[in-house]
């Protein structure tokens, strides 16, 4: 291909937008390898196409610093965007000190229990795991990118403009991310229902046990559907545990925006949809085939079409 048309393809705007990594490097490798990437000088290198990352790179899999390396050097090379997805966030806010020397937030126990593997990655050179982390630090929460929007959880116009001016000097300032802890503000909420959804809470005579036999207090919800008159099954997206077949009481909804049918294409990761579908809706898609469960790691090729098609997912090994 001469430089001339792949400049030609740039302008055409190819991505391949790949879902949550969690880890899985070796996977990682086998979708870019079946996608048409090449390592050039060491980076994972397309003719004309670009890899959008939708974050959660990091946890559960087996080499979480291996996938941080390989999206590093793709971004920084120009063949790859990424976002920062929840569970970057966490390493974010545990690995970053306040003045005394504490993290600017305590995980809960599993997430914990993530952290602490990730940190052994690095075999005790804090430096390195140090250095990541400020990278992540440097990534956006979302993009817009010709015509489609990029998020990892919930794309809410009014929280994005909120979310616009937060890399101060190209980074989450530790001051910024200070501000992000408190969800009873309108910025923490918006940062929180960014990379986590929306999530409404369990009536109190509801109980709903997950496959571990633990007690889940709240629920993801379809952000693109109107929720009055729902059912519990109905609204539920990408929760890990069965919802009863009975209308959501209006004392538990919340006031959250409803992602309008004639808004651009956003592409989402987040919600571990292995058993579909990962086009609930004609301007949603997501591209979490949940890869620790299923094996499965997904990517959608995005060639300018206004509305996704389930011919345009890749899966690798």
């Amino acid at each position: 291909m001469t430089a001339n048309s792949k400049l030609a393809h740039q302008d055409e705007h190819f991505y391949d937008i790949i879902g949550d990594v969690h880890g899985h490097h070796l996977k990682l490798q086998h979708l870019l390898i079946k996608l048409g990437y090449s390592l050039l000088n060491g980076v994972w290198t397309h003719a004309y196409r670009t890899a959008v990352f939708v974050g959660d790179f990091i946890d559960r899999g087996p080499n979480s610093r291996g996938v941080i390396n390989a999206i590093r050097d793709m971004v920084n090379a120009g063949t790859a965007l990424a976002i920062l997805g929840n569970h970057e966030v966490n390493a974010i806010f545990y690995f970053t000190k306040d003045d005394k020397g504490r993290p600017l937030r305590l995980p809960g126990n599993s997430n914990a229990r993530l952290l602490n593997k990730f940190e052994q990655e690095y075999h005790g050179n804090t430096e390195a795991l140090k250095k990541d982390i400020k990278w992540l630090r440097t990534l956006p929460l979302f993009l817009e990118l010709n015509g489609i929007r990029v998020v990892h959880a919930y794309w809410n116009d009014a929280h994005i403009d909120k979310l616009r001016n937060l890399h101060r000097k190209g980074k989450l300032k530790k001051r910024t991310l200070k501000k992000l802890r408190d969800t009873d503000t309108a910025l923490g909420r918006a940062f929180a229902e960014t990379i986590k959804g929306v999530e409404l809470k369990m009536p109190r005579d509801l109980v709903i046990k997950d496959a571990d036999n633990i007690k889940r207090d709240s629920f993801r919800v379809k952000w693109w559907c109107a929720p009055t008159g729902k059912t519990f099954k109905e609204l539920s997206y990408g929760n890990k545990f069965e919802l009863p077949d009975y209308t959501v009481p209006t004392e538990i909804m919340s006031d959250y925006a409803v992602y309008p049918k004639e808004a651009p294409l956003v592409f989402v990761g987040h919600y571990c949809m292995g058993r579909g579908p990962l086009i609930p809706t004609s301007n949603v898609c997501c591209v979490d085939a949940c890869v620790t469960g299923t094996g499965r790691l997904a990517a959608y090729r995005y060639n300018g079409e206004k509305e996704p098609s389930a011919d345009h997912f890749v899966f690798g090994k």
